[in-house]
């Protein structure tokens, strides 16, 4: 009996995420045949190519076709215009350097030189949004994929898995993803769904292949579905689209399920598994015993196609335990997945997995994926690392726990700590009170200082707009971010979200939430809306966090690069310039940017010949039948576009390196369609002087004129 493993979109493809291995090693331990199949990292490579982007944009053209052949655009469809005309003007662009920009980011040269990474990031960007505009309104990026349809609603979702025009998945999988499945005819296929933006792909994926093979029997598993087991185990309509769900963790129900559908026998007795018997939903006992870690093997990563992923190195990741140790903050619900009590895995067995897959992978890097380490845990990890002089980088969640010392920092850096990433969520001491964080301020900045001194980049999560929190208490952790930068070297940031499961959400009157507003059709909500009898609205929250954003990028000269990586990316940079021992952290980059950047001819001087005016890369120019210009600027201004809109033939410049729209004349245009390079300024006058039928001075005043503000903007450069 053959079991495939999948794990769909949408997921960042930096690395592979490791339930999959971790479910895949333990079924091949007890011999099992067993394939895993990164559906997400195949997904993103396969649209971001020449070949791939090459087909949306015929299908954006002909959209854009229809649309420019229209008398006037209604509102919605001047929004849809916007999105297929942005496409049409870069996208021929994008389609060229696609594939060069992938072996940017894959290159362990060009990956290090930040000016090229952040190009290659913007022309991969670019791509996804010419694939979006093909179904519009969906958007896709590197972190999200959004619909019309809500995830937080099976109706939508229902609805979503039938939309052709909306839903990019359904040809994407018909045509690249569902055939591969079937490959060798699988008789149980489970899907591994650890975030609401994977829902509508993965039951999108679950609906074709039941409709393909209606004999596979399809199981659903991960933290999404383990946090809504009340509202799954009472709805129908979704155990049309697959065959069971396994909540909690998972290795043992899967084995067993495997197992009993190869021998024929009745599931009803496997724990943790919920599926539809008869007309109804049966749900098996729920186990309150998690995995014993120590009886599971390493994971294995065979199979995964590790040159597909978006980094230039393998980076994997690794667990330590299950569960948090800490386990109070009231505002998480990210041990609920976990079944039992915090259980660390036995040091030996930690150390043997973490060299089993350098050995196997020919890799150096490693990112610890618990809620959080355990200082005990990894202190003694990092001797057994010293001692056997294993060379490898890591990073890990931590907490502010009292144990971190100057020695703790120092040997942890010696074995390869390159980062920790701490929740510290509030500076105040009363929000951390009624957040139960266990943590102080001064400790915290004790274990930035070690960290710092022994090399190791902190970065902090906070939290803005807690329950009762104050402008007054809010201001208290951005001054104390900004007071401390030097030690403290970079963070992310948000607002409080009152998620499912949560103290705040099991006790609202304990935080003052006074009202916790439910939709009934918003079933599958993992998240709710709430109010509070005091404290910062949602509005002041979001204005504190601009106005947070505002200072962070005038105190911190590398911020334009920490706060632009993800997570793996910024672990990649860390660990190859070490620069977290010098204060300037990554600013040094900066500095080669800012050279880099002054130009051949720096100088608006045009007078004499040999100056060839260029645009710069990123801007682009066309002209519509429509003032596209004008539509994005009304939407840009927040206003709402409430009248049609009659045709107009409008000359427009679109610099995607600034985001920025310009209406230009027929003039302007001419100019520029022979900034190339090719021709000087002095060939550029004499074409416009002899086609206006004007006199040589006044072409030479209005082109030089033109061009000189052009090169403040930044638009040209000679």
């Amino acid at each position: 009996m053959l079991t495939k493993l999948l794990f769909p979109p949408q997921w960042i493809p930096t690395q592979p995420y490791l339930s999959l291995p971790s479910l895949f090693a333990f079924l091949k331990a007890n011999y099992c045949d067993v394939e895993q199949m990164d559906i997400n990292v195949s997904f993103y490579d396969d649209l971001l190519s020449k070949q791939g982007l090459s087909a949306f944009y015929e299908k954006v053209y002909s959209k854009f076709q229809d649309l420019e052949s229209q008398k006037e655009l209604s509102p919605h469809l001047q929004k849809q215009y916007t999105a297929l005309s942005s496409s049409v003007l870069f996208g021929e662009y994008i389609i060229d350097e696609t594939d060069n920009a992938k072996k940017i980011l894959r290159d362990k040269k060009g990956f290090y030189n930040v000016k090229e990474l952040f190009r290659a990031f913007k022309i991969l960007e670019l791509g996804l949004k010419l694939v979006s505009s093909a179904y519009y309104p969906t958007n896709l990026t590197f972190h999200s994929y959004d619909m019309r349809y809500s995830c937080r609603s099976s109706k939508a979702i229902l609805a979503s898995i039938n939309d052709r025009e909306e839903n990019l998945f359904i040809d994407y999988f018909e045509k690249e993803t569902v055939p591969k499945i079937l490959e060798n005819r699988p008789d149980l296929i489970g899907i591994s769904i650890i975030n609401t933006s994977q829902l509508i792909p993965g039951l999108t994926l679950a609906s074709l292949i039941k409709r393909a093979d209606e004999n596979i029997h399809i199981n659903i598993g991960g933290s999404v579905f383990t946090r809504l087991i009340n509202e799954i185990s009472k709805n129908n309509e979704l155990f049309s689209i697959f065959d069971s769900v396994i909540v909690h963790e998972g290795e043992t129900a899967l084995l067993n399920l495997t197992k009993h559908l190869s021998n024929g026998l009745d599931i009803e007795d496997i724990p943790n598994l919920i599926y539809k018997k008869g007309s109804g939903i049966r749900i098996n006992k729920l186990s309150s015993e998690g995995e014993d870690i120590n009886s599971l093997p390493s994971p294995c990563f065979d199979g995964l196609p590790f040159s597909l992923y978006f980094s230039p190195e393998l980076i994997l990741p690794v667990l330590s335990s299950r569960g948090c140790y800490w386990k109070r903050c009231t505002f998480c619900d990210h041990s609920y997945g976990y079944s039992g009590n915090y259980r660390p895995r036995n040091v030996d067995l930690l150390y043997n997995d973490i060299k089993t897959l350098k050995d196997r992978y020919k890799t150096s890097f490693f990112t610890f994926q618990d809620e959080g380490v355990s200082p005990r845990l990894i202190s003694a990890l990092s001797d057994k690392i010293i001692e056997n002089n294993l060379d490898i980088s890591w990073l890990a969640d931590s907490r502010f726990d009292p144990v971190f010392s100057e020695e703790f920092g120092n040997r942890i850096a010696d074995a390869g700590c390159k980062m920790l990433y701490f929740g510290l969520e509030s500076a105040n001491n009363r929000i951390l009170s009624c957040m139960d964080k266990g943590i102080k301020k001064d400790n915290v900045l004790n274990i930035c200082r070690y960290c710092a001194d022994a090399g190791i980049w902190t970065h902090l999560f906070l939290i803005f707009g807690f329950p009762t929190e104050t402008r007054h208490e809010a201001r208290e952790t951005v001054d104390f971010i900004l007071h401390n930068n030097k030690i403290i070297r970079s963070m992310s940031f948000g607002s409080f979200q009152l998620t499912k499961h949560s103290k705040v959400y099991e006790n609202p009157p304990l935080f003052d939430v006074k009202t916790i507003i439910r939709n009934e059709n918003i079933d599958l909500s993992l998240w709710y809306d709430y109010e509070t009898t005091r404290g910062m609205s949602k509005k002041e929250t979001d204005e504190l966090i601009q106005e947070f954003y505002n200072e962070l990028s005038l105190q911190y000269r590398d911020f334009s690069i920490w706060s632009n990586l993800d997570r793996e990316h910024l672990f990649l940079y860390i660990s190859h310039y070490k620069g977290s021992k010098d204060e300037r952290g990554l600013s040094e980059l900066i500095d080669r940017i800012q050279k880099e950047q002054i130009k051949k001819y720096t100088t608006t001087d045009t007078r004499n010949n040999g100056i060839y005016p260029v645009l710069n890369e990123g801007v682009f120019i066309r002209t519509f039948n429509f003032n596209l210009a004008q539509i994005i600027h009304t939407m840009l201004a927040g206003d709402s576009l409430e009248n049609r809109l009659q045709k107009d033939r409008t000359n427009v410049l679109f610099d995607t390196n600034n985001n920025r729209v310009f209406t230009i004349t027929d003039f302007a245009k001419d100019v520029l369609d022979r900034s190339s390079g090719e021709l000087d300024i002095s060939e550029i006058i004499e074409v416009i002087r002899e086609k206006y039928q004007m006199p040589y001075t006044e072409a030479e005043s209005k082109c030089k004129s033109f061009l000189k503000g052009l090169f403040e903007k930044n638009i040209v450069y000679y």
